[in-house]
């Protein structure tokens, strides 16, 4: 499945939910892991909102933790108005190396100075899908990933590859290069940790209640 299909399914889960007379609309928030992780930022871009979002509605919060996209085309060229006002709190582990948290790091705080309010909870130690049951390390040797600190990024305004250390346009060629030279990698681990998972559920819960509150 596209990961433009996440994206529509969110804020269709945001319309249905909206539509309950029960819940604010004006107080919902997305939350995702791993690719979901990506859904939880992406549905903050305004560019995105507008063309995807029922009747004008948006998430209240953005949620992601361990999340993709922080490097590569999956990630945007941020500049001021690409992201909405709603606050993110991104929660990733120190040592997980299928999406760096060098690179969620660097992604949080350039949509920080960018306006919207971003922040980071690193969790020293955790790795991937560190919210797992399964407290085994697990050597992924064949799976696909963005090495960290890839210099490529999407331009949504242009609709069109750039290279993060120059500001340059690419064009499609190019940018393939650049993805092979310098982005494109295999191999990964995952490891549950109940510290962790207790971590990241405490920040999850007081990031809620602070900016949820009625």
């Amino acid at each position: 499945m596209p990961f433009a299909a996440d994206v529509a399914d969110a804020f269709a889960a945001l319309g249905l939910l909206a539509s309950h007379p029960r819940i604010d609309p004006q107080r919902i928030a997305v939350m995702g892991f791993s690719r979901g992780g990506i859904t939880a930022w992406r549905t903050a871009a305004q560019r995105v909102v507008a063309g995807s979002s029922p009747a004008g509605l948006r998430f209240a919060a953005h949620l992601p933790v361990y999340l993709g996209g922080c490097a590569g085309q999956l990630s945007l060229h941020v500049q001021p108005g690409v992201f909405g006002p709603a606050p993110m709190l991104w929660i990733h582990g120190g040592d997980d190396d299928y999406t760096f948290a060098s690179d969620c790091k660097d992604f949080s705080d350039r949509i920080a100075a960018a306006g919207t309010p971003s922040d980071l909870v690193l969790i020293p130690g955790a790795r991937h899908k560190f919210d797992s049951d399964d407290q085994r390390r697990l050597n992924l040797r064949s799976v696909q990933m963005t090495k960290a600190g890839c210099p490529l990024e999407w331009d949504i305004a242009l609709m069109a590859p750039r290279d993060r250390r120059s500001g340059e346009r690419l064009t499609a060629e190019r940018a393939r290069e650049l993805q092979r030279e310098l982005c494109s990698g295999t191999g990964a681990t995952m490891e549950g940790s109940a510290s962790a998972r207790g971590t990241a559920a405490k920040a999850a819960v007081d990031f809620f209640q602070r900016v949820l509150k009625p």
